[in-house]
């Protein structure tokens, strides 16, 4: 069957930390066929290099009109966040576009575009579908059982000190690299983004009510070894043990019963994500509060290079690398073959 063609609506965001729907798209899908972004406000060229200059093949458009005649799209994918999971200024206007011509709408937004009666009526008239993926994860209702306990995969949580720091890009970066080392793995979703790139085990974990979260994460993780009895199960994090806007984290890491857990850090962050004024945690800290919750430990370090140099990388590494005894690696431009051979002598240890 061949997977939806997808054109993805970053406008004015792909090229910041709001786009990261896009990034995520873009990156990696298996449900979706990416075949343009379009963001009016940069230069046209690839989507793909402008994230990870190695990568190519994603072209990035100005223009709604020439990004349909020239790549055929069949689904319209809003590609960026906002505060408060509403839709961005403007972007009702391409929502209004997308279905005027037909195309199945796709948003991850708290906001629902489905129960909007603009778009719902605009949608039943072009015979086309508008598909909230937090809507899909509004009223699961699984309670924590403790039956994950009886699952012998490895488990492992990436955490961060911040959010949008780069955890998801990571934890799928972790997942292709063992699949390539013939080692069985799959990765947990706990975001809208993993579900749009087609992982097909996790929850939405700020679209549930909050007695049903532990509940939901456990169903995922016995729902992987269901299907796919995987040796690793690498569980996407979210937001921050520590952010007091974004808070998020803790539950991953209990009603997981992880075995162990990475960090991402971003070293030259000035602040938290969007709060100037907010400083970036002490990863220590963070590191620290992960081990007190799990009485597990720190498996390696994810660098997160905005705003540094080649030098500033390779300090950082060896700084965390002192600080932590654990390999620290720029996933992005090391690649994740030091962090995937720390899980292989763990896992193996362990088991």
């Amino acid at each position: 069957m061949s997977k939806h063609r997808a054109l993805v609506y970053a406008d004015r965001l792909y090229n910041c930390a709001d786009g990261k729907t896009a990034h995520g798209l873009v990156r990696y899908s298996t449900r979706f066929e990416v075949v343009c972004v379009v963001d009016s406000t940069l230069p046209p060229g690839d989507a793909a290099a402008l994230l990870d200059p190695t990568q190519h093949g994603i072209p990035l458009m100005n223009s709604l009109d020439d990004a349909y005649a020239t790549t055929h799209p069949d689904t319209f994918i809003i590609g960026a966040v906002s505060e408060g999971g509403v839709l961005p200024q403007g972007y009702d206007k391409a929502v209004d576009w997308a279905l005027s011509k037909g195309l199945d709408v796709v948003s991850g937004l708290h906001q629902f575009l489905s129960e909007d009666a603009r778009f719902s009526k605009r949608a039943r008239k072009q015979g086309c579908t508008i598909t909230d993926v937090r809507k899909i994860f509004r009223d699961y209702k699984r309670f924590y059982t403790g039956d994950i306990a009886t699952v012998p995969s490895t488990r492992v949580a990436l955490i961060g000190t911040d959010s949008a720091i780069g955890k998801r890009t990571l934890a799928v970066l972790l997942v292709e690299e063992l699949r390539k080392r013939k080692r069985a793995a799959d990765m947990i979703y706990t975001g809208q983004t993993g579900w749009m790139q087609g992982w097909p085990h996790g929850v939405v974990l700020d679209a549930m009510i909050n007695d049903f979260v532990s509940g939901g994460i456990e169903g995922a993780l016995l729902e992987s070894w269901d299907d796919l009895k995987p040796e690793f199960m690498i569980v996407e994090g979210q937001g921050s043990l520590v952010h007091p806007f974004f808070p998020g984290g803790f539950e991953i890491l209990t009603a997981g019963q992880v075995h162990g857990f990475l960090l991402v850090d971003a070293p030259k962050r000035p602040h938290l994500d969007g709060f100037p004024g907010h400083p970036m945690p002490d990863p220590r800290r963070v590191v620290r509060i992960a081990e007190s919750l799990t009485e597990k430990p720190l498996i390696g370090i994810g660098i997160n290079h905005e705003h540094m140099t080649a030098e500033d990388i390779a300090q950082a590494k060896k700084t965390y690398q002192q600080m932590f005894d654990v390999p620290a690696a720029d996933p992005l431009k090391d690649g994740v073959g030091d962090l995937v051979d720390a899980l292989e002598a763990f896992h193996d240890h362990n088991s």
